[in-house]
């Protein structure tokens, strides 16, 4: 009976199945193990927070799928011969989205994926890899569904149409030597990149020429050492730190705004904040997720493993409607988290642990 189960989880877990069928699986499992050991074991699945009890609760889990075919004449040979290739993610380090749509970067495949949330088809997005000069990095997925990308290796954030035509180098040898993420205030057009070498965010226009830099090397407020990520919100930029203030908030026009996470994070990875200005920031050192409303602490969602709501290794979060997308990259999957708005909450500050 144990064996049976934990097999069946693992391959309910690798077909993207729904966190209900996961639960009554782990549920299952529990009550057959009888000793000390799996009995700890089966409680700490990452599997407690009930859909609509908690903030946060695992959704699905995306791991693999069918691969799309292109044109109608891949379509028709598709239909006559019933084959289907499948695609396995192997080191998903970015993700982003619009409606429907979800944008995986594969390191390892050097591929951008689009994925149909619905239909669980996986389309490459033919020629990136020939415009990079190393792994591709982070991704910043616009509304017309046009996407700009990382090149940490060829100093440089790429824009690509929808359908992966080259449009606009960002790229200043002067100012940018390792950019670390992206993000686009689609009402300008302007482009912040974040440099982890030189520790500012260097701003282009959408023509592709850098305009002016926001923040600068040093400690304290509007300074930075070692940045990791960087997301928008209502409230502006957020960028993390490894090593100065956590997270600091910028307005667009460059001002320090305010800072926090210092005293619970100590290797923020990732960042993305939903329309009521909660910040999901992740943390490297113990594989969790952290919210922030105001900068106040909320809750701590994760932790390190493998189950469902486990990670191992936070590369990238988008948050698009209610849906939180978590690149777990060594673990070779996306999980997708429910975000409950109507969720009962400790009070801020509290830091209470899911």
């Amino acid at each position: 009976m144990y064996g049976s189960l934990a097999l069946t989880l693992i391959a309910w877990t690798l077909a993207g199945c729904s966190v209900v069928e996961l639960e009554k699986i782990a549920t299952e499992y529990e009550q057959s193990a009888t000793s000390p050991a799996s009995v700890a074991a089966s409680r700490d699945t990452g599997l407690s927070q009930k859909v609509g009890a908690e903030l946060l609760s695992v959704d699905r889990i995306i791991t693999g799928g069918h691969l799309g075919v292109q044109g109608v004449s891949g379509q028709f040979q598709q239909l006559l011969s019933g084959a289907v290739d499948e695609v396995r993610l192997e080191r998903p380090v970015a993700v982003g989205g619009v409606e429907g749509l979800l944008y995986i970067v594969d390191a390892v495949s050097k591929l951008v994926y689009r994925y149909d949330l619905a239909l669980n088809v996986f389309s490459p997005i033919d020629g990136i890899a020939q415009h990079l000069a190393g792994e591709p990095g982070n991704i910043y997925v616009a509304q017309d569904r046009s996407f700009y990308l990382v090149d940490s290796n060829g100093k440089q954030v790429l824009h690509f149409s929808e359908n992966g035509e080259l449009k606009t180098k960002f790229q200043d040898l002067a100012n940018l030597s390792r950019p670390m993420d992206v993000a686009v205030d689609e009402r300008s057009g302007d482009v912040y990149v974040a440099d982890g070498s030189f520790s500012h965010i260097i701003v282009f226009n959408q023509f592709g020429k850098a305009t002016h830099s926001v923040g600068q090397r040093g400690t304290g407020p509007g300074r930075f050492r070692a940045i990791t990520s960087m997301t928008k919100g209502g409230d502006g930029l957020f960028i993390l730190d490894r090593l100065e203030l956590a997270v600091q908030v910028f307005s667009w026009e460059g001002e320090f705004r305010y800072s926090f996470g210092e005293s619970e994070l100590v290797f923020p990875s990732a960042v993305a904040v939903d329309r009521d200005q909660r910040a999901y920031v992740s943390d490297r050192s113990d594989n969790t997720i952290r919210v922030y409303q105001e900068g106040q602490l909320l809750m701590t969602f994760g932790g390190g493993g493998a189950a469902p709501g486990r990670f191992r290794e936070v590369s990238s979060m988008w948050v698009h409607g209610d849906q939180l997308f978590v690149a777990d990259s060594l673990n070779r999957r996306v999980q997708v988290l429910r975000i409950n708005p109507s969720a009962p909450l400790p009070a801020a500050g509290a830091g209470a642990n899911s």
